[in-house]
């Protein structure tokens, strides 16, 4: 549509028009503000050619009305020579491009109608897709190679509780503190050096103060010519409060399970053999030869009370109150050797740092640790398990290492002990990692980042 008071603007447009070959316009034509806009805001047309002169409007004030109403479609301004400002106004209003009269060529109107309908659909492709993104449930934002937060959406804005004008501008240790580690540079960073993406659970802190934990995948993206970082997250807080919660109930029914076993089923047990022993000696007076068979019965039932008496000081680790980690992970390793016969040795640090492990921390490493130990002890043909626990100020290292054939995170075999042991160094907000590479060997390390005083 031609947006002109002078008709013979029409009819010089139109005659354009119809010599750009390979390509048909219909033209139609508005000679008044009104006409026009009410064509502008139905929108029936693919482009729009707006003169400056509209009667005792002009083409801006017809471009500041459809600005002031949202209104977005493809407008070529038409200027006469010298009209700078113009231009410069038409274009803040939101005018697709400007040709200056009298210079206009079939060739040059065709370019200007064809880069202005596209830029047009470009634009309302972007717009839709900002709206998704901007209302999608998970948060969006974009970071800068220097930690700089430079986009942020709704759904960010509903996790952390902080609006877009609080945070973009401001380093993304606002919303995930670095304290002695920083998940940004020290984690996600050399991930995606590594890897090309980071996929990582990180603990961040909401507007009120509180724990919150994000599961985010972390994607590089260069815009205009800058470095950063796109980070898709959604709200685990919940899940981690709910695992934590189903790890504490496990753990405090193995101690129920442990204490039934030590106090009723090592009594009975141990009662059992009592009575064997009396009845093998009367048999013995009387020399019967069922003696010697109650005498058996009276072993089995003797290795019995001891087996179940190791099951239940598995079940609950109570050294781990009166000793420490130090000292439960010592006297696993000796129980370990005793029931199985395979070598196992530990190296422990004397750091007085693991004397101040909170409780929930120090049975979670220790679970790991037997976790990892069985699984080599049933799975990898071992000679020999060594487990180092190397503590220093702000870091803890735990690591299980066996000389056996070698296993992968999806080995079946394993896969649920592996399951179990990711989950719980999550609960702490350690790193799990393995290496189990055929023939070789595997190694668990968990590495606890620890607030320093």
């Amino acid at each position: 549509m031609l947006i002109d008071d002078d008709e013979d603007e029409f009819v010089l447009n139109r005659d354009l028009l119809g010599e750009v070959r390979n390509r048909r316009f219909d033209l139609d034509w508005a000679d008044n503000y009104d006409d026009a806009l009410e064509a502008l805001v139905k929108n029936d047309h693919d482009a729009y050619l707006l003169d400056y002169r509209l009667g005792p409007h002009t083409g801006i004030d017809l471009l500041r009305e459809v600005h002031q109403r949202g209104l977005h479609r493809a407008i070529i301004f038409l200027t006469g020579q010298g009209d700078d400002e113009v231009d410069q106004s038409a274009m803040e209003l939101g005018a697709s491009d400007y040709l200056i009269k009298g210079e206009v060529s079939a060739s040059t109107l065709d370019r200007a109608i064809r880069y202005a309908v596209e830029r047009e659909r470009t634009r309302e492709r972007l717009t839709f897709q900002a709206t998704i993104l901007r209302n999608v449930h998970d948060a969006v934002f974009y970071v800068d190679d220097e930690g700089i937060i430079k986009g942020w959406n709704e759904g960010a804005s509903r996790i952390f509780g902080l609006v877009t004008e609080e945070v973009v501008g401001k380093s993304i240790h606002l919303i995930c503190p670095s304290g002695s580690e920083s998940p940004f540079e020290d984690r996600i960073i050399p991930a995606i050096r590594e890897h090309g993406v980071a996929e990582e659970v990180i603990e961040c802190e909401s507007r009120s103060g509180e724990d919150l934990y994000i599961r985010a995948k972390v994607t590089p993206m260069e815009q205009s010519g800058v470095k950063g970082y796109v980070f898709c997250a959604s709200d685990i807080t919940k899940q981690k409060k709910l695992e934590a919660e189903i790890v504490r109930i496990s753990e405090n029914e193995q101690r129920r399970i442990g204490q039934d076993l030590h106090d009723d089923l090592c009594s009975q047990l141990s009662g059992i053999g009592c009575l064997t022993k009396v009845l093998e000696q009367q048999l013995q007076q009387k020399a019967f030869e069922e003696a010697e068979l109650l005498r058996k019965v009276t072993e089995m039932v003797a290795q019995a009370g001891v087996r179940t008496r190791e099951i239940a000081r598995g079940l609950v680790p109570t050294v781990l109150e009166t000793q420490g980690l130090s000292g439960a992970i010592e006297d696993m390793v000796a129980r370990q050797r005793d029931l199985f016969g395979v070598a196992c040795v530990a190296t422990l640090s004397t750091d007085s740092v693991l004397d101040d492990l909170p409780s929930h921390v120090s049975i979670q490493l220790y679970r790991i640790a037997q976790e990892a130990v069985t699984n080599a002890v049933k799975h990898s043909d071992c000679e020999e398990i060594a487990i180092t626990l190397d503590a220093s100020p702000g870091m803890l290292e735990l690591t299980i290492r066996d000389d056996g054939k070698g296993m992968q995170p999806d080995d079946d075999a394993s896969g649920m002990g592996l399951f179990t042991m990711r989950r719980r160094a999550e609960i702490i907000g350690a790193d799990f990692d393995l290496d189990g590479s055929a023939g070789d060997g595997t190694i668990i390390r968990c590495k606890l980042i620890l607030p320093v005083a």
